[in-house]
């Protein structure tokens, strides 16, 4: 005699239909239902379901479920991305900075003035190696990753060592994060006391991040915590970053296995991207200031110190992403891979 046998449908169909669900009955929100654990995780779909996401997906269950020693109240579900290297590409020159070098220092603008340039270069310049605008060269994986934790009640913020107008410029569209969740390095700015005033530039980036005495702040490394605790005023319990500007960031967010997560992206997918700190344990030689001594400094102190640490996740790109771009991107020249 036979049986039939039945198919159950796997976990991304489900989760695809229970957010459908969702949205049907939270009516848009607006009877303030919050989001299953489900909810959100067919935004996923371009990591590897097998690889390191599954890490991500058991930490944010674990602190989104009530009556576990692990939930996290909503208003305290904090995360904070790196911009540059995390959530868009760096190579081969930082995007704010090559903005910075194509234009004259922007002294004197209007924060508003500087911002319609920014959002001007992200959209219609293009980077040299791949032919596109910028605005096309975000990592798909790591956005569905913000629509993931945004969709589990999480508040996300940008963390990002660039210019924090430039990043403002674009954010809401490209990332769907509002410009008043963005923390970045900002230069001196003034008001102008005119009638309907604008707040001005006042220095120059490029000049300014040199020696950092220009700077209303500069957020990067030690700079990053100050930021989050100045802007936010709580810790965050998710950091994602990229590189050892990061490490500062991590630490403060660290607060112990099970109670808060780092995710640390590596750049080792020569073919669709670029390769470069992807190897722990890896140094280069840095100038001190007797010019002829050097000495040995990390490629990447976030990398090393993952090695050592439970709840930092390593994520491949190579690996764990199974598209990185929106639109499958190709470089010009094709790489050569080792």
């Amino acid at each position: 005699m036979c049986k039939s046998i039945m198919k159950f449908p796997n976990r991304k169909t489900i989760s695809f239909f229970l957010s459908v669900l969702l949205s049907i009955f939270c009516l848009g929100g607006t009877l303030g239902c919050l989001p299953a654990h489900a909810a959100g995780e067919y935004h996923l779909n371009s990591w590897d379901e097998n690889g390191k996401i599954q890490d991500i997906i058991d930490f944010v269950e674990r602190v989104t479920t009530k009556g576990n020693d692990y939930y996290v109240k909503r208003k305290d579900r904090i995360a904070v991305f790196d911009n540059d290297g995390t959530l868009w590409s760096e190579k081969p020159v930082y995007f704010p900075i090559q903005f910075e070098l194509e234009n004259d220092g922007f002294v004197g603008l209007t924060t508003d003035e500087y911002i319609e340039k920014a959002r001007q270069f992200v959209y219609k310049e293009n980077q040299v190696n791949f032919g596109v605008p910028y605005r096309e060269l975000v990592y798909k994986p790591v956005i569905g990753l913000v629509k993931y934790l945004k969709a589990n009640g999480f508040k996300v913020y940008i963390c990002s060592g660039g210019d924090i107008d430039f990043v403002r410029s674009f954010s809401d569209k490209v990332y769907g994060i509002p410009p008043e969740q963005v923390i970045g390095t900002a230069v001196k700015t003034s008001f102008d006391l005119e009638f309907g005033g604008n707040v001005k530039r006042d220095t120059a980036f490029l000049e300014a991040i040199q020696g950092h005495q220009e700077l209303a702040h500069y957020n990067d490394q030690e700079g990053k915590p100050v930021g989050i605790q100045n802007h936010i005023g709580k810790r965050p319990i998710i950091a994602v970053g990229n590189s050892g500007g990061d490490f500062e960031m991590f630490q403060y967010t660290d607060a112990g296995v099970d109670k808060s997560l780092i995710v640390l992206i590596n750049h080792d997918d020569c073919e669709r991207e670029y390769k470069y700190n992807d190897v722990p344990g890896s140094t280069h030689p840095e100038c001190q200031p007797n010019e002829y001594e050097y000495k040995l400094v990390p490629d990447n102190e976030s990398l090393d110190e993952a090695q050592n640490r439970e709840n930092w996740i390593v994520v491949s790109m190579k690996n764990d992403f199974n598209t990185i771009f929106e639109s499958d991107l190709s470089r010009t020249p094709a790489p050569v891979c080792n």
